[in-house]
């Protein structure tokens, strides 16, 4: 559908000629059925305001982007008229070492970022999929992490303070640029996580950390999955400090590098090389009492940005056409339990690879089936196996046919009426990621 005279004239007036696309680059930022009218490219927090206004005041829908790496996240938009793209807001805005803070703009990569805090030794201790690429803000609106929170947490532990664009254009700022704030309401983590539908965000201030000066890995594998798990809660519950215990199945190793064919843990510990080795050594006594073969990886840097990336890039095709990964979510303490019931459940239709971070319950993986329908039993199997055990599953990606069968958020939540009341109340005439969260938010 061609974009009106009078909305390019608009939009031209605001960021220029040369920051709006339309025509065939429109393709780029298709979303299942829906694609834009235009791509706009502010410079500026001013132009977001602007460009927001303008769409409030039409009533356009807009669908914030960075990267676009995480955009099959939810449902399709029910309405798409502008993608806002945030990539000329990629600046580091204050670093201070001293204070161990930093405050960039959402569309600066997180690789980036990290680059430049080398200058003071220290990094964001952030790694989700597809970090590489990924922008601050959609790091921040899926709230997504990966292995290295079981030492530093998620990105709700990190921000400090945050600055947000809202539908009518309104700029707002929570929390603060000090690592100590002041007690009251957190408005802050409302946007962490809302996956761009209450606000868009335009820069974060975070809790940085010092680079540690050492880190090795191991891969602990054992012949079972249960003692690979029953090993992780020895671990997490002794005096070692970990930054990364994964546990993986057979194939989820084999496609992150795991010398060993059936289950391993992967364990990664950081620090001085003194307190390391006397961590190993604890490491691999405990290991030793448990029947798990510790093996030291050569190539942690690389299996450390796999097990990020994992299911998104790396794991085992198996030759069969049709694929999906998703991520669920169970106590720690049921890990095991539900990697295995999964296993069962889908072993008839599809084949898969799975990763759990045990610290915090989060499981990981991947399906590849002969058919969409094999693919969506296989995830109808799985969520309700989850839901057994008090957990759930979201479909992070999958094929159009499957995504008809399977709700990718999965069952209400009990909180949805609360959700849709603050959507109602920050974005009154829907126009900001219009029906892809939870609920249709």
């Amino acid at each position: 559908m061609p974009v009106a005279t009078s909305l390019t004239d608009g939009l031209h007036a605001i960021v220029g000629a040369d920051g709006v696309f339309t025509g065939p680059a429109l393709a780029e930022y298709r979303l299942g059925p829906a694609t834009p009218h235009a791509v706009v490219f502010p410079r500026d927090e001013s132009e977001v305001s602007r460009l927001l206004r303008l769409a409030w005041e039409e009533g356009l829908a807009v669908v914030p982007w960075g990267s676009g790496g995480h955009q099959s996240l939810g449902y399709p938009p029910s309405r798409y008229d502008l993608a806002l793209n945030l990539r000329r807001l990629n600046r580091v805005l204050e670093y201070e070492p001293a204070d161990m803070t930093a405050t960039a703009q959402a569309g600066i990569r997180l690789a980036d970022l990290q680059r430049h805090l080398e200058s003071g030794r220290q990094f964001l201790p952030l790694d989700p999929p597809l970090a590489s690429q990924a922008t601050l803000g959609g790091i921040l609106g899926g709230n997504l992490s990966g292995p290295l929170r079981c030492r530093y947490g998620t990105a709700r532990d990190l921000v400090l303070g945050i600055r947000v664009a809202h539908a009518d254009g309104t700029i707002t700022k929570g929390g603060a640029k000090v690592v100590k704030n002041v007690t009251g309401y957190d408005i802050t983590k409302l946007y962490l996580g809302s996956h761009g539908t209450l606000g868009v965000i335009l820069e974060a201030t975070f809790r940085v950390y010092p680079r540690p000066p050492a880190e090795q890995a191991w891969w602990l594998s054992t012949p079972e999955l249960e003692a690979a798990h029953a090993l992780a809660i020895r671990i997490l519950g002794s005096h070692l400090a970990p930054s990364r215990v994964e546990l993986l199945d057979g194939p989820a190793g084999r496609a992150c590098g795991s010398p060993a064919q059936g289950p391993a843990l992967f364990v990664s510990i950081a620090g001085v090389p003194e307190a390391i080795r006397a961590q190993a050594n604890d490491l691999a006594r405990m290991a030793g009492e448990f029947g798990s073969v510790t093996t030291e990886d050569p190539a942690a840097p690389r299996t450390w940005a796999g097990l990020s990336d994992f299911p998104w890039l790396n794991a085992e095709r198996n030759g069969k056409g049709h694929g999906a990964i998703w991520r669920g979510g169970v106590l720690p303490s049921d890990c095991a339990r539900g990697m295995r019931a999964i296993h069962e459940a889908s072993s008839e239709w599809a084949d898969t690879a799975m990763a759990a971070s045990v610290a915090h319950g989060i499981v990981r993986g991947t399906f590849r089936a002969e058919t969409p329908e094999a693919l969506a039993r296989s995830l109808a199997a799985s969520r309700e196996v989850l839901a057994a055990l008090g957990g759930f599953l979201v479909v992070l990606d999958a094929p159009a046919p499957v995504r008809a069968q399977v709700d990718v958020w999965g069952p209400p939540l009990d909180g949805v009426g609360v959700m849709q009341r603050l959507k109602a109340a920050f974005d009154a005439k829907g126009i900001l990621n219009p029906g892809r969260f939870v609920g249709g938010i």
